[in-house]
C-alpha cells in the first residue's frame, strides 16, 4: 500500500529531478563508495521514468565497483525544512520535518560511448534553466581530453520510490500556517 507521501505523479517526479539533479549513486556491492553526481531522468512515450543518464570520474571507486557489480541505489534530496510547533495554532502539535526526496534502484550500464552525450545533455539542461546560451562546444578541443577522464552510463530503473512529505496529513489550517512560516522557501511550491 502506498502512503500519501509516495502518491506522486510521474510529472512531479520528472520536475523534481529536473530541478534537483544531484544524487548519491550508491553501489549495492560497496555503499562506502557512494558518489555524488548529477543525473538526468529519461522517460518513455507515456512519461513514465525508465532510466537515468549520467557520468562518473573514471578514477572514482564507485566506477570500478559498478563495473564489477552493476546494481546501484540512487538517492535524491530536494527542498526540506524543520517545521516548528510555534508556527501551528493547534495545541499539542509536535515538530516535524517536511521534505521532497526520491529513492531508485536499478542496474547501471557503464559505457564510455555515452560520456559525451551525458555531459552535453546535462550542460544543455542546466544552462537552459539560465538561458545563458553556453554549450560544451565553447570548451573547444579540450572537451575530448576531458571525456577521457569520465565514463558515461545509464541506470535502468527497477524501482522508484518518491517520498514527498509536504504537509498532506495536516489540517488545511496547519497547512496555511506552515506555508506562511515558510514564505519564500523552495519547499512551499511542493506543498501546492
Amino acid at each position: 500500500m502506498t502512503s500519501p507521501y509516495e502518491a506522486v505523479s510521474n510529472e512531479s517526479i520528472a520536475r523534481f529531478i529536473a530541478e534537483n539533479p544531484m544524487a548519491w549513486i550508491v553501489p549495492a556491492a560497496d555503499p562506502s563508495a557512494a558518489f555524488l553526481m548529477p543525473l538526468l531522468l529519461e522517460v518513455d512515450a507515456n512519461g513514465s521514468p525508465t532510466t537515468f543518464l549520467g557520468h562518473l570520474p573514471r578514477s572514482a571507486p564507485a566506477t570500478s565497483r559498478l563495473l564489477e557489480q552493476p546494481d546501484a541505489v540512487v538517492l535524491f534530496l530536494g527542498p526540506n525544512a524543520y517545521i516548528q510547533p510555534s508556527w501551528i495554532s493547534k495545541p499539542g502539535w509536535a515538530p516535524t520535518w517536511n521534505f521532497v526526496s526520491l529513492k531508485a534502484a536499478g542496474t547501471i550500464n557503464m559505457d564510455s560511448s555515452l560520456s559525451a552525450e551525458a555531459v552535453t545533455r546535462l550542460v544543455d539542461h542546466m544552462e537552459g534553466m539560465t538561458a545563458s546560451g553556453w554549450t560544451v562546444d565553447k570548451i573547444g578541443p579540450r572537451f575530448d581530453d576531458l571525456l577521457k577522464h569520465i565514463m558515461g552510463f545509464r541506470i535502468r530503473i527497477d524501482t522508484l520510490t518518491p517520498r514527498f512529505k509536504v504537509g498532506q496529513d495536516e489540517s488545511p489550517q496547519s497547512q496555511r500556517e506552515i506555508r506562511s512560516a515558510l514564505a519564500g522557501h523552495p519547499l512551499v511550491k511542493w506543498m501546492d
